[in-house]
């Protein structure tokens, strides 16, 4: 993200600023629906922890992690702050509640993702891919209006695929105990006593090695979720 077009801010510092203003829109709106999708969804099976505290709102101000909006827009992965549940609340199976409170965070990002495709699926927005350009900077209302959706579309697409990633704190760690058979569920599940570790470790693995480890899991969810919006990869 904006760590990788450093570049662009020593060359146009005009454009950098424009690159800045399109991630942070799509930034703020992705976390906030991702949030907000945990929250509705965590009322609907009965638990009332995050509506109690003002969470089912589509106010960013109740969702936005600074240090995890920071990160995404400088690297293009991070967190909002985290939805309060309480799984004891939840009608049913506990652990299968939590697997859709979680899911239901990624699955708000994609909604999202293909209610801003509708227009551009139409004709009535062009499609920019946003890492062939830089936004804002040229054309009518229509290109700077196709430019805040394919960004915003990005990081949604973003935010849902990093966080189906199966390690605690992600949403993909409590779906995947709930999709699992029991047995391996239980043993998956010792993996949660380690908390973030797992995960730390794969983003620092990551930053030291020359393989982009997490790019390369999560470009397969990329390219397949654009081509279902938008008809090509936002890369």
């Amino acid at each position: 993200m904006l760590l990788g077009s450093l570049d662009l801010l020593t060359r146009d510092p005009s454009a950098w600023l424009a690159l800045m203003l399109a991630s942070v829109v799509g930034v703020v709106l992705a976390v906030t629906v991702h949030e907000a999708g945990h929250a509705w969804s965590a009322l609907q099976l009965g638990d009332r922890t995050a509506q109690r505290l003002g969470r089912i709102s589509l106010n960013p101000a109740r969702h936005l992690d600074p240090a995890g909006s920071l990160l995404f827009l400088l690297v293009g992965f991070g967190w909002g702050k985290p939805t309060p549940v309480n799984p004891a609340n939840m009608r049913g199976n506990p652990v299968s509640g939590m697997a859709v409170t979680s899911f239901a965070g990624p699955a708000a990002n994609v909604i999202t993702a293909l209610l801003l495709g509708l227009p551009i699926r139409a004709g009535i927005l062009p499609w920019n891919p946003p890492f062939q350009g830089v936004p804002l900077l040229s054309g009518g209302t229509d290109a700077i209006l196709g430019d805040i959706a394919a960004y915003a579309i990005l990081f949604n697409i973003l935010l849902a695929a990093f966080n189906l990633i199966p390690l605690p704190p992600l949403d993909g760690f409590a779906v995947a105990l709930g999709v699992l058979p029991r047995r391996a569920s239980s043993v998956f599940a010792t993996i949660g006593r380690y908390g973030p570790a797992p995960l730390i470790a794969l983003i620092l693995l990551d930053l030291l090695i020359p393989v982009p480890l997490i790019a390369n899991m999560l470009s397969p969810i990329i390219d397949v979720l654009g081509l279902v919006i938008v008809g090509q990869s936002p890369r």
